[in-house]
């Protein structure tokens, strides 16, 4: 590729690629999560289980960023009609796809804000791309303007979709006051257990009168 003819791809088509890429990733990890704990949830409630999870499927896809940028762009780019470069416009090697691809997740956190910079830089370079030496081009015929308003649009959506998504997630987790009125309870239910106790080793049996319960808690009110 003559470096003449070398095109910086949009931040639209490099948003949807990305989301390509991404989503069997995530999915997986939730699909092993949800799986593994309704098998193992001995398992699954170890903190460090999540963890160690996460790492196999970052490991993952670190290995298919790599085999992407060795063959000149992943399954997201090639569906959008993008490659990865380096400066003058040749196929990466093995050193530079390994180095854009750990930078890749340098780029990740802080709400992918390596990314982000592609939207403000001229030539939509991503954090990893400035860090690696590389460029994502449009390969193929140049899209018409109402192409790429399509493309545009399409990224707006899935950007809102995504944010709604984490949104709703994030405000459907317990709150601190969920998890006190929870301790609460299952405090309350320990002194209830204990003085059903208390009434068995009395009488022979358990009782279901809260009456009776009361007078053997000695205090009725």
């Amino acid at each position: 590729m003559a470096r003449a003819e070398i095109r910086p791809a949009k931040f639209s088509d490099r948003f949807i690629a990305y989301v390509i890429d991404s989503f069997p990733f995530a999915a997986g990890y939730y699909v092993c999560m949800v799986l593994l704990f309704m098998r193992f949830q001995d398992l699954a409630s170890n903190p460090a289980f999540p963890l160690l999870l996460g790492g196999v499927w970052i490991g993952l896809c670190w290995a298919y960023q790599l085999v992407g940028n060795l063959a000149g762009g992943t399954v997201g780019k090639k569906i959008m009609g993008l490659a990865v470069v380096d400066r003058e416009g040749r196929r990466l090697g093995l050193g530079r796809s390994a180095l854009r691809a750990f930078a890749w997740f340098l780029s990740m956190p802080l709400c992918n804000l390596g990314c982000v910079i592609a939207l403000f830089h001229p030539e939509s370079r991503a954090f990893h791309d400035l860090l690696s030496g590389t460029l994502v081009t449009e390969e193929g015929r140049a899209r018409s303007p109402a192409e790429s308003l399509v493309v545009f649009l399409g990224s707006v959506c899935l950007i809102l979709g995504m944010l709604g998504v984490s949104t709703a997630f994030v405000l459907s987790q317990p709150t601190p006051n969920d998890f006190k009125a929870v301790a609460k309870a299952r405090e309350g239910l320990r002194i209830f257990a204990q003085i059903e106790e208390k009434f068995k080793a009395e009488n022979g049996a358990y009782t279901a009168s809260l009456s009776e319960i009361a007078q053997t808690s000695g205090d009725v009110e």
